[in-house]
């Protein structure tokens, strides 16, 4: 269990602007986007699994993309009983109603990232699941590392998509990848695969790219990832679940007859993170947990990964 410890302040400039980022405890906030509200049994499988959680305080921030004022209402109807459970974690419902972009899935984020006030964040997506020691483990990891990122292993299951229910059919081998080198060489660590310190995180990178709406979740990795140390060290721990639906509605991977205009969002997203892999610098401290002695301040990510001295 946590323990409020008070009260944290942190000034950062960036453009000139003093920013200031308030720290209210040192509680999880847990951002979780929903855009449909025909999944809502998926939604509240969801967030079963973040009222199970050991770890306290916990606030979930439910953003929700253009519900109506009755969807809304029903959202909350639905999980007003779980909600209701002794200790249960507190509840802030978000709304995006703009009209642009429609995929406003990195805006949703960045709504959560601007209302959070605890300490650690954490991001869940509607169709997966955590286990109830995740948050404790990985805060803890945080706590003994001073890394400003911590990440668990996430295990793989295949469901069917039925309406009213999903019906899982086996399981996946793991994501490929155990370091900080396999992640800057592509993505291995699912949205909810880790939990991050806004104390040892740079402000400026706790963003999504709003132009991103695949891929989105490695671009911000690889911008925290260059910035702040990592800490891998429970990434053969399985801490959670990834839902690979059969109606393929939550990746990209074997999909058959892409449709060319999703094909060009692809390809965009993964020349967008190549280019970041180029102007990307890693900090000191990165440098040195990846065993570099000497630092060097125009090593950028891809710089490393081809063993570039520059």
């Amino acid at each position: 269990m946590a323990s409020d410890t008070g009260f944290y302040t942190a000034l950062l400039l960036l453009s000139g602007t003093v920013v200031t980022m308030i720290i209210e405890n040192d509680g999880v906030d847990t951002i979780v986007r929903f855009h449909d509200s025909r999944r809502i049994d998926e939604l509240e499988r969801a967030v079963f699994s973040l009222v199970g959680q050991e770890y306290r305080p916990l606030r979930i921030l439910l953003v929700l993309q253009r519900f109506s004022d009755s969807d809304v209402a029903a959202v909350e109807q639905r999980l007003a009983p779980l909600l209701g459970l002794p200790d249960h974690p507190q509840l802030t419902i978000l709304r995006y109603q703009a009209p642009e972009p429609h995929d406003a899935r990195s805006v949703m984020v960045n709504m959560g990232f601007k209302a959070a006030t605890a300490r650690y964040v954490a991001l869940l997506d509607y169709d997966d699941v955590l286990y109830p020691e995740a948050y404790r483990m990985l805060v803890a990891r945080l706590r003994e590392s001073g890394a400003g990122i911590a990440f668990g292993g996430i295990g793989v299951k295949h469901v069917d998509i039925y309406d009213g229910f999903v019906h899982i059919v086996g399981a996946a081998s793991p994501f490929d990848g155990s370091t900080l080198a396999d992640l800057f060489r592509k993505n291995f660590c699912p949205i909810h695969s880790f939990v991050l310190d806004r104390s040892r995180v740079p402000l400026a990178e706790m963003r999504f790219d709003s132009a991103l709406t695949i891929e989105e979740d490695y671009e911000f990795l690889l911008r925290i990832c260059a910035t702040t140390t990592a800490d891998f060290s429970l990434i053969h721990s399985q801490i959670g679940e990834y839902y690979h639906k059969s109606d393929e509605s939550n990746t990209t991977a074997r999909k058959k007859n892409i449709p060319a205009d999703l094909i060009c969002r692809v390809d965009n997203a993964a020349n967008f993170n190549e280019m970041r892999r180029r102007v990307m610098y890693l900090s000191s401290e990165v440098q040195k947990s990846l065993g570099l002695n000497e630092y060097d301040k125009n090593l950028t990510i891809r710089s490393f990964l081809e063993g570039v001295k520059t």
